[in-house]
């Protein structure tokens, strides 16, 4: 039955004249055809033969049908081993019984040759099918496999230089600002980051596609504001406006909910696709961002968000492509504006799995009006607004930032870090921003070295207050790194670092030993913050 090879059939049954019967209807069919004489014999050549199938009679001495078929199934799945129960019963509750514990078909006894034939047939094509069916599978899910490896390696890949390429950017930014060196200097850097940041969002595109088709795109519930949302994604893209003369609005109806339980980053995502399509598509007016609260009698309530533009527009025919993947409203858009033709389909996937929905309307020349929902979640005990609340101003929030940044300055006074990282530039890098928080650091190149470091340093009493473990490095990786260290008896905090992006990675680290976990490119106050956290706890400890 594989590989050209015949099916293989087993008869079970206690009357040799029934035997014959069977045997003499199958042997024209080219079959493989093995007899037992009882349900005994027949359970025992199940496990040697491993048939494609059994006829299986019910009524046997010692061990009858149905507990042959019992074995069977506890032993073998439907794919491997097919059962047709060959029955005098046809009051229908021993066939009702015979499929209910997992038998295929019947074949009344007495029956004649054309319908034995059939029947067998029609299980032998079914088994083909299943296992068919099943190759697929496997190959589908090996091929999601290398997909998934792929991008985890190329999101490694990518990610790890620009860790170093962002990293030294912003810190080059600081020092610009301090020493007030020529304007030529700040705007260069500003075009390496702005560039740098282009680059990553679309890498996170590209990911983010991905995790969402294979379905292990990490998605939160928790309580957070709609005008908070709104706020930080206008402060976020405000620049990206100015640059080209556009005016952004935000309008809220009321009443809106104070609170709703969602993914404020997936929402922030979709907000950052929205009205960055609406700047890149728009040469002059306003672009407006309308928030509004849908109660949806009988269903879900939920938040609608409504991105406005005056841009471009679309036709009715461009519109009919615009949220399938890796397509963009005209060819000709991606000479002329750039981008990987993923922000409306990964926008559509997170409003689905948000409990929401998108939709579009635009005219040619005109402009587009993108509105994207999202289920509030359960709203009981939560204020619905008549007005806005009074917000800190963006002075207030700056210098809030800059006192942040200042403390940051001092967070690792005094603690010893161990920091295992094979690139020369990260090492550099990582390094300068933990050492610039006060921090001392030891460099390890690789995960081997990175192991006796810290051993050697619980052996004389002295253990780092936090160990960043690369996880992709030469000789000895950070998650062989890390198990052998747990293994040794290692007790301190170790906070992997990994340019790996996809679903599963913080599991895997955490799996391993590590205590948290923080990816590439590094942010800055986010690393200090959690090796400070670290180093307190250690110290309450």
């Amino acid at each position: 039955m594989s590989n050209n090879q015949p099916a293989k059939i087993l008869i079970v049954d206690d009357s040799d004249v029934v035997r014959r019967i069977l045997s003499k209807a199958l042997q024209q069919d080219g079959y493989e055809l093995h007899t037992a004489a009882d349900g005994e014999e027949g359970r025992q050549k199940v496990h040697e033969l491993k048939p494609d199938l059994v006829l299986l009679d019910v009524e046997m001495p010692v061990l009858d049908g149905f507990a042959v078929l019992r074995e069977v199934r506890a032993n073998f799945k439907v794919d491997e081993v097919a059962v047709i129960m060959v029955t005098s019963q046809n009051d229908g509750k021993g066939i009702t019984r015979a499929f209910e514990e997992g038998a295929f078909d019947y074949i009344p006894k007495p029956a004649t040759d054309s319908e034995i034939k059939a029947r067998v047939r029609n299980a032998i094509r079914a088994l083909e099918l299943l296992r068919e069916q099943k190759s697929l599978r496997k190959q589908a899910e090996a091929a999601n496999r290398s997909k998934s490896a792929f991008l985890a390696n190329m999101s490694h890949e990518i990610r790890t230089p620009m860790t170093a390429i962002l990293g030294y950017t912003e810190l080059l930014e600081l020092e610009a600002k301090s020493l007030q060196l020529p304007e030529l200097i700040s705007d260069s850097l500003d075009t390496i980051k702005r560039n740098g940041g282009h680059l990553m969002e679309l890498i996170n595109d590209i990911l983010d596609l991905s995790k969402i088709e294979a379905g292990k795109l990490d998605v939160e519930s928790i309580l957070c504001s709609p005008q908070t949302i709104v706020e930080e994604v206008l402060e976020l893209v405000q620049v990206r406006a100015e640059a080209k003369g556009l005016k952004l609005e935000a309008s809220y109806q009321f009443p809106l909910p104070a609170e709703i339980h969602s993914d404020p980053t997936r929402i922030r995502q979709i907000l950052i696709n929205l009205i960055g399509n609406a700047i890149k598509f728009t040469e002059v007016g306003t672009i407006r961002l309308e928030t509004s609260y849908l109660e949806n009698p009988g269903g879900t309530p939920q938040v609608q968000f409504t991105v406005i533009d005056q841009g471009i527009g679309m036709t009715e025919a461009q519109m009919a492509g615009l949220f399938r993947p890796f397509s963009q409203a005209d060819s000709s858009t991606t000479r002329k504006y750039g981008g990987t033709g993923l922000g409306l389909t990964i926008c559509k996937r997170l409003t689905d799995v948000l409990g929401g929905d998108i939709s579009a309307t635009s005219e040619l020349n005109q402009g587009s009006r993108f509105n994207a929902t999202v289920s509030t979640g359960n709203l009981e005990d939560i204020q619905l607004l008549q007005e806005l609340p009074k917000r800190k101003s963006r002075a207030a929030r700056a210098s809030e930032t800059a006192a942040q940044l200042e403390e940051q300055a001092f967070a690792l006074k005094g603690k010893k870090v161990l920091l295992a990282e094979d690139g020369p530039d990260n090492q550099k890098l990582i390094s300068f921003i933990l050492k610039k928080s006060g921090a001392e650091v030891t460099v390890a190149g690789n995960g081997e070295a990175a192991r006796k470091a810290a051993m050697r340093a619980l052996e004389i009493g002295l253990l780092y207050d936090v160990v960043l473990m690369d996880m992709q490095m030469p000789i000895l990786d950070g998650y062989s790194a890390t198990r052998l260290l747990r293994e040794q008896g290692y007790p301190g905090p170790i906070i992997s670092l990994t340019a790996n992006a996809m679903e599963g990675d913080r599991e895997k680290c955490i799996s391993v030993g590590c205590n948290d976990y923080l990816t590439k490119p590094i942010d800055r106050r986010k690393l200090v913050n959690m090796v400070a956290d670290f180093c307190e706890a250690e110290s309450v400890v």
